[in-house]
């Protein structure tokens, strides 16, 4: 009887550790703009922006998730010409997990696409544009409590934008300059899972 009544108290205490993960959950957090690369500016130095990152998703089981995510990069300056750029990405995420240590740390990769709308300013003009853009996220996460994760990551953003040369071609069309974009920046959110 004792054994069995020994066999049922760690059963429960290890029930009790299980971390549940399905279900809803929203992020909030920021980052730093670590790379930039406008595609035409490679021997110029553009100072890197903070950005803020707002996240829905839902845990499917312990392994997959999906997230719907907004992220805000507030200026990239550059350093030669005074051009400031501000740039807003909508995306859509699948997102891989593996969770150790009584499903504590979770190790995360992710992979998404969406929306970039990107605006410069410079000589107090303006142009903007739009593009769709791929997205690839690395880093990991500490359940510090059963509803709250720290996660700490990795996130690449890459995308093309067409920019006004300021030129016109014998039509009088206006000529556009087609460039590859990346941004590389490091991040933290909290995650608060429902």
């Amino acid at each position: 009887m004792r054994y069995l009544l020994l066999l049922m108290l760690l059963a429960g205490v290890s029930a009790a550790e299980k971390v549940d993960r399905t279900g809803p959950y929203l992020s909030l957090g920021g980052g730093y703009a670590m790379f930039y690369d406008d595609g035409r500016l490679a021997d110029v130095a553009v100072d890197p922006s903070y950005n803020i990152n707002l996240i829905g998703g839902a845990y499917i089981n312990k392994y997959f998730s999906v997230e719907l995510s907004m992220d805000y990069y507030d200026t990239f300056t550059n350093s030669v010409n005074d051009n400031t750029s501000t740039i807003y990405i909508i995306d859509a995420t699948a997102k891989a997990h593996y969770s150790f240590w009584r499903e504590r740390i979770d190790i995360y990769g992710a992979f998404g696409a969406g929306g970039v709308f990107w605006r410069e300013y410079k000589d107090n003009l303006s142009q903007s544009d739009n593009s769709g853009v791929t997205r690839g996220d690395v880093g990991i996460g500490l359940r510090v409590m059963e509803d709250l994760t720290i996660n700490l990551g990795y996130r690449r953003y890459f995308f093309t934008l067409e920019h006004d040369t300021g030129n016109r071609d014998d039509l009088n069309n206006i000529i556009y300059d087609t460039y590859n974009m990346q941004i590389g920046s490091v991040y933290t959110n909290i995650e608060v899972q429902f």
